[in-house]
């Protein structure tokens, strides 16, 4: 019988589920929506203690479509403005996933920020939510909003983040939606390891696809840590999910290990994938019960200060 405490260091949340169901695009394996509600009922039935929320906004696509559907080119007040407005969704979308966590006790708030907001209100964002908010670490994703990892107008907030000890957890490796992984394969993160080695960074998907230079980057860096979501998902019986799967068992668990087991938190990328059948999957994997207990909730507490 399980002994040990189990969190999900990699999830995202949505208002509504058709908000939800929208930012799936389609990707409906999980059977998921994405709602605080469905989650934490999922949580509760399979024994997951807390779930951190990696919630973002896109705000680079949403600048970029907005700016495709006008008749001619923006004026630099236009531009402006609408960045303003993109800014201030991703203020409203922080704050929905402080007081959402405030209200599910299940749930740990990371705010999103993008240099699109600028030094200064990404600062002020950070340093806000922290102390009024809860906020509990930052989420970024560079491959989104086409930043580098080191992006100076970032500084100041990692600044904030390495004095209070508290976490930034990234994408990390192949996405998707955006192909180019020149901002988000593990190497991409060294200057930023360098520049503050007091800071603790999470890369998430173990870096998926580029998983050598994950080890490589493992073995330079003390301050950086890797989650599993999205790379070794299970299906309902906690098999691994047919075409999903970055690993079999056997090879999971070499793989951790060579990273080190103490360097790894178990995560799920909820909506797009189910906590309780990657759990499933995670339980059986060979891996001692010391490692288990160490991946699937010492890590989180231990790295994430939860």
């Amino acid at each position: 019988m399980r002994t040990y405490e189990v969190i999900d260091a990699h999830v995202h949340t949505y208002k509504t589920p058709e908000i939800g169901r929208q930012a799936l695009s389609g990707f409906h394996i999980s059977g998921c929506c994405g709602t605080p509600e469905e989650l934490t009922g999922i949580l509760e039935e399979a024994g997951v203690t807390l779930a951190v929320q990696c919630n973002m906004t896109p705000a680079r696509s949403m600048l970029e479509a907005a700016l495709s559907g006008m008749p001619e080119e923006p004026s630099p007040a236009e531009k402006e403005a609408l960045t303003r407005k993109i800014s201030d969704r991703i203020r409203r979308r922080n704050r929905w996933t402080c007081e959402t966590a405030g209200t599910h006790a299940r749930l740990v708030p990371f705010i999103s920020l993008d240099p699109i907001m600028g030094r200064d209100a990404m600062t002020d964002e950070m340093v806000q939510c922290i102390e009024q908010h809860g906020a509990r670490g930052l989420k970024i994703h560079p491959g989104e909003g086409h930043f580098m990892p080191d992006d100076t107008s970032l500084h100041p907030v990692y600044e904030i983040l390495e004095r209070r000890g508290l976490p930034v957890i990234s994408h990390g490796g192949l996405d998707l939606a955006n192909p180019d992984p020149s901002f988000t394969r593990p190497e991409a993160f060294a200057p930023l390891l360098a520049r503050f080695p007091r800071l603790t960074l999470v890369i998430a998907h173990l870096g998926r696809d580029f998983f050598e230079e994950s080890v490589r980057l493992a073995k330079e860096f003390p301050n950086v840590f890797f989650d599993t979501s999205a790379v070794i998902p299970g299906n309902e019986t906690g098999d691994p999910l047919e075409g999903l799967s970055s690993f079999t068992d056997r090879e999971a668990v070499a793989f951790i290990r060579k990273i080190g087991v103490d360097r790894v938190l178990f995560g799920s990328d909820y909506p797009w994938f189910h906590p309780g059948w990657d759990l499933r999957r995670f339980l059986r994997l060979p891996f001692t019960e010391e490692e288990k207990a160490a991946l699937l909730g010492a890590n989180a507490r231990r790295i994430l200060g939860l």
